[in-house]
């Protein structure tokens, strides 16, 4: 499973980028008339850049990283207890085989994962100026970089769940090959 938070670390990065790339592209008002949040204001006050579309960067990053951090850390602990529980569930000690371990995604299941995740994030990201006029709210409260922060979790999440279903056919082969022949196994 630790592989698991590996790539959730290693692809959402990325799809952060294509969402916040593909928002800014679409030249959207919220960036352009972007004000910095007055408790970000006052921590980063001689740190922020003078350009509203810098601002709206750095405030948008700072939206990302924090539950970027923390998704990472509970998924690490996740994937600890799960490990060390395994053990303890497993009817016969399994002996450590040297060497790389195999995949946990069949190959198709991976790149679908990551084509999807980076796809849908970049056109997430230019279609999200139409969601909630464009993240400006009424009484002049922009969500925008909320918005564009949560796209890479969204888009990985949808990413994960398409990489299921592209792993489907392979899974019914396998269980077609294991009772057509017993001996064989997996």
């Amino acid at each position: 499973m630790f592989r698991t938070v590996r790539g959730f670390l290693f692809l959402a990065p990325p799809a952060f980028l294509a969402a916040l790339l593909a928002y800014l592209s679409a030249k959207p008002r919220a960036v352009s008339s972007f004000t910095v949040y007055p408790f970000l204001a006052e921590v980063l006050a001689s740190g922020m850049p003078k350009s509203s579309t810098a601002r709206f960067v750095v405030v948008t990053t700072l939206f990302f990283i924090v539950p970027y951090l923390v998704t990472g850390v509970v998924l690490f602990l996740a994937d600890v207890g799960a490990t060390a529980s395994a053990a303890l569930w497993r009817k016969d000690p399994r002996p450590s085989r040297p060497g790389p371990r195999p995949a946990m995604l069949a190959p198709e299941a991976f790149w679908t994962l990551v084509a999807t995740s980076l796809l849908l994030a970049a056109v997430a990201g230019a279609r999200l100026p139409g969601v909630a006029h464009g993240g400006e709210l009424p009484g002049g409260v922009n969500v925008a970089p909320a918005f564009v922060a949560a796209v890479p979790f969204a888009t990985v999440g949808a990413g994960l769940l398409l990489a299921f279903v592209a792993s489907i056919p392979r899974a019914v082969v396998r269980l077609v090959r294991r009772r057509s022949d017993p001996a064989r196994g997996l």
